[in-house]
């Protein structure tokens, strides 16, 4: 449902922008140029050297080995010819208005930050789609993007093995931004892109990114639509330009042109190339597992599966993970346990016979009458659910709340003990907990294992790990993320689940 409001809003946006001319943020960038001097070129008027000439010794150095490339900026669309007053024409492009963008926010990475990369140009055509060749394919342009289905095609394999998509609408066209958005919509329809909210990663991996300016206001906060695959940004769309405030450009020509000053757009800029950085193994962990197909998976009742609820926000965050925590499980407990997963739908799909459900998400997310009747039917009847708000942040941890409150109005959240069965009953007995440097800054003082519960019939049947427990069983590092470290969290979920499995 939340898909198709999205399709028709964009739908409405588009129609509604057909009214003005694209052409009118396809113009150049900055101040026009010089006229050519009526003079000789350098070089020409020097007298030429005597001969025979011999030219002097001296030792090479060899040139240090080349830097890796981050950045592929994607040659797409047409071009206009602008001709200024004096008569000169200027061929602007679609993919290349400010042709130093990405130089530009490299050299700032390499001085301020130590790191080397190169930007290189990209043709779809020519392109072989692979994330280590080039981890983040970059779009700029003011008119509207129009892939077709082959490259829509390419473009979700290159995001699912682990590729990000880096969209900037350089001038703030609402042309660009729109059909951005309708793309990635067309390109990975199970998840539509969405606003992030303030404490997400991106906007703070360098510096936090929590007040910003553009041309239009001062103070504002940033702006980014995303898409996750996973618990990880495969793509991240701006509304407002950076590549002119990376280049130091005024758009000049572009009456309604909007973008970030200097400060900001690097600050914003040099954030989603560390996340990229920082997130790039994530993204190769997630890509080994088949993140949508889970519904689709049978499960044999004679064993334990790894039963996950899906609902209408991003619920499937590590991919793999539960997996990986039954295989830890079944090699350190009795508990015979099968090595798949099983997505159901609450009311849908029946979950009797599962002696616990998982609960995950990122994003805002709403069960229908049907879920939650189906739920608390579950729960009343014996049945264990544990949630893992992934990567630590708020708007799940709200939604999440939001939703128990609705389903049982008088209960209340309640820190569970140590000393609780829950975690005295399996192999492992954990009195310090690792996490990981952001929780424990967030945290200051935690040592022991994080868990809120709510009683159902006097006992713990909805255990909630406010710190993301599922990252740590995915085993990668999360940058900047409140998670659990592995190790404890494998521990902790073996032990949970035997205490589901014997109870």
């Amino acid at each position: 449902m939340r898909a198709i409001l999205f399709i028709s809003v964009l739908f409405l946006a588009t129609t509604a922008l057909r009214a003005e001319d694209e052409d009118d943020f396809l113009k150049p960038v900055g101040r026009p140029p010089l006229a050519k001097a009526d003079r000789q070129q350098a070089g020409e008027a020097l007298p030429p050297l005597p001969l025979p000439a011999t030219p002097l010794r001296r030792s090479e150095k060899k040139s240090p080995p080349s830097p890796a490339t981050l950045m592929g900026k994607v040659v797409w669309g047409g071009y206009v010819d602008y001709k200024w007053e004096d008569g000169q024409i200027t061929r602007v492009f679609d993919w290349n208005m400010v042709p130093a963008d990405c130089q530009r926010i490299l050299g700032m990475a390499r001085n301020h930050l130590g790191m080397e990369y190169k930007v290189e140009t990209v043709n779809l055509s020519s392109f072989d789609f692979t994330p280590a060749q080039i981890p983040v394919l970059f779009f700029s342009g003011g008119r509207s993007l129009n892939f077709t289905d082959e490259e829509r095609e390419k473009l979700r394999r290159y995001m699912l093995a682990g590729g990000m998509l880096f969209f900037d609408s350089v001038v703030g066209s609402p042309y660009f931004y729109k059909s951005a958005l309708k793309e990635l919509l067309l390109i990975i329809p199970e998840s539509p892109p969405r606003r992030l909210p303030l404490d997400q990663p991106v906007f703070h991996m360098i510096k936090d990114s929590i007040k910003v300016n553009v041309k239009t206001k001062n103070d504002l906060e940033p702006v980014l639509d995303g898409v996750y695959i996973g618990s990880r940004l495969a793509a991240v769309v701006s509304p407002y330009g950076m590549g002119v405030g990376w280049d130091r450009a005024i758009p000049e020509l572009i009456t309604k042109a909007d973008y970030y000053d200097p400060g900001s757009a690097d600050i914003m800029g040099l954030n989603i190339l560390a996340y990229a950085i920082g997130w790039f193994q994530v993204g190769k962990s997630h890509s080994r597992t088949d993140v949508y197909g889970q519904e689709d998976l049978v499960d044999d009742s004679d064993q334990v599966v790894f039963t996950q609820i899906r609902t209408d926000g991003v619920w499937n965050t590590e991919p793999g993970a539960g997996n990986r925590l039954i295989r830890f499980a079944s090699r350190n407990t009795n508990i015979k346990a099968n090595y798949i997963s099983k997505a159901v739908v609450l009311g849908k799909d029946p979950v009797d016979a599962c002696p616990f459900l998982f609960l995950s998400g990122i994003t805002i997310f709403r069960f229908s009458d049907s879920e939650r009747n189906a739920l608390k039917e579950y729960l009343a009847h014996g049945g264990y659910l544990l949630v893992s708000n992934s990567l630590g942040l708020s708007e799940f941890d709200m939604a999440f709340r939001s939703q128990i409150a609705v389903m049982f109005p008088d209960a209340k959240f309640e820190r569970i003990p140590l000393e609780n069965p829950l975690f005295q009953k399996g192999p492992f007995k954990i009195d310090v907990v690792e996490y990981s440097p952001e929780t424990k800054t967030r945290f200051p003082g935690l040592q022991g294992a994080y868990f809120e519960g709510i009683r159902i019939d006097g006992e713990y049947r909805i255990i909630y790990s406010p710190v993301d427990i599922a990252a740590g069983w995915q085993g990668d590092r999360h940058p900047l993320s409140y998670m659990y470290m592995p190790d404890d969290a494998l521990k902790l979920g073996a032990d949970l689940i035997t205490f589901f499995m014997t109870h």
